[in-house]
């Protein structure tokens, strides 16, 4: 069963989301108001893409329901999609698909989106009359199945209050102003991004970039400046204690120095 996820309106959104998010981040005024012009063109009260999105989040937002009412609510569910103007709703998408294409690139679409699976499989589960008994039955179970499920306690990202957010990020942007470097403002971008995926697509940017400093700081040591190898020696250490913490706004903080320590020396011996 193949998902297109350019015709998934919630993903749409998502990525539109997360566009905003890194242009915040970035301090990327033009890109800002781009997107929020496309959220304002397709996803205000009244459109069709709202409508559609509503649908998917009414299931996305339910956890934890009995078997007998997750049924109910799928088969409610299912009506008040296909009660949508199918054709309407697949215009919009195609006219919104391209203005993406055009004001931010076809590389929107390649945001890490953390349910993606879940989202993909309610788009199957919508769009399945052409699919037979066996995989409508199939698609159904999994939903029913996430609509089910326990909720697991999540400890790996403890979330962060939006103002104390904004506070962080408002101490970086008066110390370093727009001189922020490329890598600190990708970290930055999957640090925000995180407090709606649990840290997922922080913990994959974090496992890369942590792996890349290392390799850079172990080139240092062998620096006839000994004052030097012993600064990197502890940036080092500092570093192989990641594998085994717990991701937080703290170890966000020391990456970003060590980012910027390792580019001070660069400019130095330059």
């Amino acid at each position: 069963m193949k998902h297109n996820k350019k015709r998934n309106t919630a993903f749409l959104y998502e990525c539109l989301i997360r566009e905003l998010t890194k242009a915040i981040v970035q301090e990327n005024k033009t890109k800002q108001t781009k997107v929020k012009g496309l959220l304002r063109e397709f996803f205000s009260k009244g459109k069709p893409l709202k409508q559609e999105l509503d649908i998917y989040r009414s299931l996305m937002e339910t956890k934890e329901v009995d078997e007998n009412f997750s049924r109910r609510l799928l088969h409610e569910s299912k009506i008040d999609f296909t009660k949508l103007d199918r054709k309407e709703v697949f215009n919009e998408q195609t006219t919104l698909i391209n203005k993406i294409n055009k004001a931010l690139g076809g590389n929107a679409f390649g945001n890490f989106v953390p349910n993606y699976k879940d989202l993909a499989t309610l788009g199957l589960f919508f769009q399945n009359d052409n699919l037979n008994a066996k995989k409508r039955i199939m698609l159904e179970s999994k939903v029913v199945s996430f609509l089910t499920k326990k909720q697991q306690t999540k400890t790996e990202m403890k979330p962060i209050e939006s103002l104390e957010f904004k506070m962080y990020v408002k101490r970086f942007n008066e110390t370093y102003e727009n001189s922020l470097l490329r890598e600190q403002k990708e970290l930055l971008s999957n640090f925000i991004v995180s407090f709606s995926d649990n840290g997922l697509g922080l913990k994959s940017y974090l496992n890369d970039e942590v792996g890349r400093l290392k390799e850079e700081v172990s080139s240092h040591i062998t620096t006839a400046d000994t004052s030097l190898n012993e600064k990197f020696k502890k940036v080092r250490s500092k570093l192989d204690t990641y594998r085994s913490r717990q991701i937080d706004s703290k170890m966000v903080e020391e990456v970003f120095y060590i980012q910027d320590l390792l580019a001070e020396v660069k400019r130095n011996a330059n």
